[in-house]
C-alpha cells in the first residue's frame, strides 16, 4: 500500500465534515453528527445541489445520505475494490465511501475533504487505451489508478477516466475519434461472470444510435474486452459538468431499491420534474428507451438507468439524459424479466401494451411509429466489423423479440 493511500485512510477514519461543490461554486457542508446533516452555505440559487433539495436556511437531516450523493456510491466491483483496499483501516460506511469517491462523480456535485477542490489528474490517451496490448490487464491498471476516485454506481466493473485523443489518430468505425479531446470517459469491463458483456453493450448501443435514440459517443477496445463511453454530463460548449440525478435520487429510494418501482412511476417523475419546454421530448425519449429495452431483451432497465440532466436546478433545461447501460441480458438469463413493473407486472409487454403505455403515460399520439422504427433498426442491424462469439447468441435473441413486436 502506498504512503499516500495510508495517509488518506488515516485522515478519513476521523472525518466529520465534507465540503460540497457544484459547477457554479461552493454549496455547503455535509456533516456526520447523530444524523447526516447538509446545510447550504450560500445564497446563490444556482448552487443548489438537487432538484429535490431547494436552497433554504434550515439544514437537511436524515439517517441516510441525500439522494444526489447516494446515487453515485460504488456498487459491485468498485465497492469490493474499496473494501479490499481500505476496509482494514477504516469503516466502509456511506459517508466514508462518499469521501473517497466524491471528488469525481457523475453530475455537477462533488465533495472534498478540504475546502479547496481536488485538482484533476493527468489524462490518459484514448487511442492507447483502445489498442492496449500489454501483459497486465488494462482494466486492473486503470482501477489501481482511478477506482478510489470514481464516483459511479453499477455492479459492472467500471471506472471514471480522463482522456485525450490525438487529432491525427485513425478513425474507428464507431465514432469520429478526433472530435474527442480532453473529455472524461467511463470505462467498463465485462467481468468473468458474463462473457462478452462489453461487446454486448456495444451492439445494443449501436442499435439504439441507428434507431435515432440519443446516445453518448462510445467505443469498444480492439480486443473487445472494454466498452468505453463518453460522459454525457459535460456541457460541450462550456466544459462544465451538468447536473444529473437518477430516479432513485429523485423518488427517494436507496440504491438497493432500484427494482422496486414501475415504469409508470418513472414517466410520472419525468412529467413532474422536466422543464415544461423539455417535457414532451423527455417523455418520448423515455418511451423509446423502454421500447429498445423490450426489443433487445434488456432486463436491467431499473431506476438508476434513467435520470434527469440539467445546467442548474433553476434552469429551464431539465430533461431526460441520453441513453446508457443497455445490454441484452436475456442472452445470459433466458428467463429474465423486466426490471420494473409495467401495468402491474414484470412480464415482457406485447406491442399493444407498449402502445397503450405510450399513449397513457408518455402523452404520445403515435407510439406505433416509434415501436416500428426501433424494431426495424434491431432486425436490420449487422456489426460493421467482425463480431465476437456473443453476437451469434444476441442476434437470435434480439430478432426473436423484435419480431414479436411487429
Amino acid at each position: 500500500m502506498s504512503t499516500d493511500r495510508r495517509a488518506q485512510q488515516k485522515s478519513l477514519a476521523r472525518l466529520k465534515h465534507l465540503y460540497v461543490h457544484t459547477s457554479q461554486g461552493f454549496a455547503g457542508i455535509l456533516s456526520r453528527e447523530s444524523q447526516l446533516v447538509f446545510g447550504y452555505r450560500t445564497d446563490d440559487a444556482a448552487c443548489e445541489i438537487s432538484l429535490v433539495l431547494p436552497l433554504r436556511a434550515q439544514t437537511y437531516s436524515s439517517n441516510i445520505l441525500p439522494g444526489v450523493f447516494r446515487q453515485n456510491l460504488p456498487e459491485g466491483y468498485l465497492l469490493s475494490w474499496m473494501h479490499d483496499h481500505f476496509g482494514k483501516t477504516m469503516k466502509m460506511d456511506d459517508f466514508n465511501l462518499l469521501a473517497l469517491t466524491g471528488a469525481d462523480t457523475i453530475g455537477r456535485v462533488s465533495v472534498s475533504v478540504q475546502e479547496k477542490q481536488v485538482e484533476p489528474v493527468k489524462p490518459e490517451d484514448l487511442g492507447s487505451l483502445l489498442a492496449w496490448k500489454g501483459s497486465e490487464s488494462l482494466f486492473d491498471h486503470l482501477a489501481e489508478r482511478y477506482a478510489s476516485s470514481s464516483g459511479i454506481s453499477g455492479v459492472q466493473p467500471k471506472v471514471l477516466v480522463p482522456a485525450t485523443v490525438d487529432e491525427g489518430a485513425k478513425d474507428k468505425d464507431t465514432v469520429e475519434r478526433g472530435h474527442l479531446k480532453d473529455r472524461n470517459l467511463i470505462i467498463k469491463a465485462g467481468g468473468a461472470e458474463y462473457e462478452g458483456l462489453a461487446e454486448n453493450e456495444f451492439h445494443c448501443m449501436t442499435i439504439a444510435r441507428q434507431a435515432g435514440l440519443q446516445v453518448p459517443r462510445f467505443w469498444i477496445s480492439d480486443n473487445k474486452e472494454l466498452f468505453v463511453v463518453e460522459r454525457f454530463d459535460i456541457d460541450q460548449k462550456t466544459g462544465q459538468y451538468l447536473g444529473f440525478e437518477d430516479m432513485t435520487a429523485l423518488t427517494g429510494r436507496q440504491n438497493q431499491e432500484k427494482y422496486d418501482s414501475s415504469y409508470e412511476n418513472v414517466a410520472k417523475a419525468i412529467s413532474l420534474m422536466a422543464s415544461p419546454p423539455r417535457k414532451s421530448a423527455s417523455l418520448a425519449a423515455f418511451f423509446k428507451a423502454l421500447v429498445l429495452s423490450v426489443t433487445v431483451g434488456n432486463g436491467d432497465a431499473h431506476l438508476k438507468n434513467f435520470g434527469l440532466l440539467y445546467t442548474t436546478p433553476q434552469s429551464d433545461d431539465v430533461r431526460l439524459s441520453p441513453l446508457y447501460d443497455i445490454v441484452c441480458t436475456t442472452t445470459y438469463i433466458p428467463k429474465d424479466t423486466l426490471a420494473l413493473k409495467l401495468n402491474r407486472t414484470k412480464a415482457w409487454p406485447t406491442r399493444d401494451e407498449l402502445v397503450a403505455f405510450g399513449k397513457a403515460h408518455c402523452q404520445l399520439d403515435h407510439p406505433v411509429e416509434i415501436i416500428d422504427q426501433i424494431v426495424t433498426a434491431a432486425i436490420e442491424y449487422r456489426p460493421a466489423a467482425d463480431p465476437g462469439a456473443i453476437w451469434a447468441d444476441m442476434r437470435v435473441e434480439i430478432e426473436k423479440r423484435a419480431r414479436r413486436l411487429q
